[in-house]
């Protein structure tokens, strides 16, 4: 009994030392009106392969919206996601959305970063000259 208990804990420490880590010195998400930039810099990686960002309107259901292969420790990863206006909706003013960094390992390992909420702020001038133009389509 005692031998399969040690078995386990030495199995447990070798998957966990495996498995995909990264540490963030930060991660933020931003809106300029015309899209939202998220950024995020990594202190330190160990067997991460990739970094999927992910959006979700609701805040619940998530999905990837793209994928960056891992550089190393201290990268400064950024992603501008100018699909979240979706094109032709104008109802998009004032929409929050949340995004996180979804973390996958060499060995498809997979941890999340914390969530980040943004609020997609469009100018007046924007949503008018968008509002014009769909006029003459």
């Amino acid at each position: 009994m005692k031998t399969s208990i040690a078995f386990l804990l030495v199995l447990f420490a070798a998957v966990t030392l495996l498995a995909a880590q990264a540490t963030f010195d930060y991660v933020t998400a931003k809106s300029d009106g015309k899209s939202i930039t998220v950024e995020w810099r990594t202190e330190s990686e160990s067997g991460v392969a990739n970094f999927a960002v992910e959006r979700a309107a609701d805040g619940v259901l998530f999905s990837t919206v793209s994928t960056l292969e891992a550089r190393g420790s201290q990268t400064v990863y950024r992603y501008v996601d100018e699909d979240a206006l979706m094109k032709g909706n104008n109802d998009a003013a004032g929409k929050k959305y949340v995004y996180r960094i979804k973390i996958i390992g060499g060995d498809n390992s997979v941890t999340y970063s914390n969530s980040i909420n943004v609020t997609h702020n469009i100018s007046g001038i924007r949503r008018t000259w968008g509002m014009i133009k769909e006029m003459f389509r």
